[in-house]
């Protein structure tokens, strides 16, 4: 079962930049695969990702 826990650990501003460019790689790598398949279970995968997102850049909004 897979945990929808988030645990960063970060060590600097360099470190945290990269994690949120890694986070923004992922949620269009999905964006992109469900626009594809239109699959509910990839759209939740998405709106899990966005919300990851969420937590490292409270300006973030992403709207399906």
């Amino acid at each position: 079962m897979e945990s929808n826990v988030l645990f960063i650990a970060l060590q600097d501003e360099d470190e945290f930049e990269e994690q949120v460019r890694q986070k923004q790689d992922e949620l269009l790598d999905v964006y992109s695969l469900y626009k594809r398949t239109g699959l509910k279970w990839i759209k939740e995968e998405l709106v899990l990702k966005a919300y990851q997102l969420h937590l490292l850049d409270p300006e973030f909004k992403f709207h399906i």
